[in-house]
């Protein structure tokens, strides 16, 4: 029994001195052992968040994807010949920029910023593409007034990719 007693406290030691090194590398300053100064090794601050948090926005990739296959089959297959040509070819740009940025979403957690390049990007992928799916399918010129908000949206998801 004192084997499992001691795995049991040199782990929860271990976890505590992993602790107090992150603490030290968020303080940024330096540590005293055996007398000496000794440099704490730099940590990259991604590497320390816990990847859970920006891993939402793979889950939203995946629903996106979904909803971006469905609506280009009814694109492809089901929406009305008695159309104008371009409420198609509007159509088919807001079903082509829905796919594309669905899958780039799944980058997301890969970014130094991933919870803004993923809130651009999915506001900007809403605005955009679902602007064009509703002027498509309706008609209605009013909605196309975001479109070009969305596109800025976008524009911005893919700047704030090389941010440090």
């Amino acid at each position: 029994m004192s084997g499992w007693f001691d795995l049991v406290t040199d782990g929860a030691d271990l976890l505590n001195r992993i602790g107090q090194r992150t603490v030290d590398v968020f303080r940024g300053g330096s540590k005293l052992e055996s007398g000496g100064l000794v440099e704490q090794p730099q940590v990259v601050l991604k590497e320390l968040i816990p990847m859970a948090h920006s891993r939402v926005f793979v889950r939203m990739a995946g629903l996106s994807g979904a909803a971006a296959v469905i609506m280009g089959a009814y694109g492809a297959h089901g929406f009305r010949d008695d159309k104008a040509s371009d409420l198609k070819m509007v159509y088919d740009t807001g079903s082509k920029y829905h796919i594309i940025h669905s899958a780039a979403l799944l980058a997301t957690p890969l970014c130094s910023r991933p919870h803004l390049t993923g809130t651009l990007m999915t506001v900007g992928l809403l605005l955009f593409s679902g602007s064009c799916y509703y002027h498509a399918l309706t008609g209605n010129t009013a909605v196309r007034r975001v479109t070009p908000y969305g596109g800025m949206l976008l524009i911005a998801a893919w700047m704030s990719m090389i941010l440090p």
